[in-house]
């Protein structure tokens, strides 16, 4: 169901969903989309009244994606564009060259192509260096913390990227993998450990219980803060 406010002038699109939830989240997406989660038999009248309590909140949010362009998914690469890598912003430059490769180098990501002119090339260069080098270093953190699992008898889980929507992680325990978001390699270290301890933490509790909670929080304390920085980096919401 959406539901709209109006913000500045402006009426802006809500997503509501009811879920079997005890608390309420809303979101601010980079993408400009607002999403609200209530428990199943949250009255209409409460969403309403709750949405127009919220306006300011809503209105802070938007508008610091807004101002904050280098973290929102790259459409083309081009010189001069931003993005972001383990939390550090750099400027895109992309030059041409005999060979294909990608270099960081002091604030600066050089994008080396050998038609600087094919944009469809090079977004697909970046892509493909982004998905590969993203996939290293997720392995790399998986097999830092996997030993915490390691012990209850659970095998080491495979480790797929791939682009979501709303999702950092996900797990499939019956197929032995686990599923992390492309853009989480944005993100600082701290916020992906958190992702990939809560995915490996899914395999011995698959819901979000007590127990599960308990888990996680005996092997990294702060979680709640990784995942509230996590939350102001790319997805701000409560």
């Amino acid at each position: 169901m959406d539901y709209h406010v109006t913000i500045v002038g402006k009426s802006l699109s809500v997503r509501v969903t009811h879920k079997n939830i005890k608390t309420v989240r809303l979101k601010v997406f980079p993408s400009g989309e607002i999403r609200l989660s209530v428990p199943l038999d949250t009255p209409d009248e409460w969403v309403a009244e709750f949405l127009n309590q919220k306006q300011k909140w809503i209105a802070e949010k938007v508008s610091k994606f807004e101002k904050t362009k280098a973290i929102e998914k790259e459409t083309h690469i081009r010189s001069g564009a931003a993005t972001r890598i383990l939390g550090r912003q750099l400027v895109i430059q992309v030059e041409a060259a005999s060979q294909k490769r990608i270099v960081k180098n002091d604030g600066k990501l050089f994008l080396y192509t050998t038609n600087p002119n094919d944009q469809e090339n090079i977004d697909k260069q970046f892509n493909n260096w982004w998905q590969r080098k993203s996939k290293e270093y997720f392995i790399e953190v998986v097999d830092e913390l996997y030993p915490i699992i390691q012990k209850h008898g659970i095998k080491k889980p495979k480790v797929v990227v791939k682009k979501m929507a709303t999702l950092w992680g996900s797990c499939s325990r019956k197929m032995g993998r686990i599923n992390l978001n492309y853009y989480l390699y944005k993100a600082s270290l701290p916020c992906i450990e958190y992702v990939i301890l809560h995915e490996l933490t899914h395999f011995l509790y698959p819901h979000h219980d007590k127990d599960f909670y308990d888990f996680l929080t005996i092997y990294m304390p702060d979680w709640q803060e990784r995942k509230k920085k996590l939350d102001y980096e790319i997805v701000l919401g409560v």
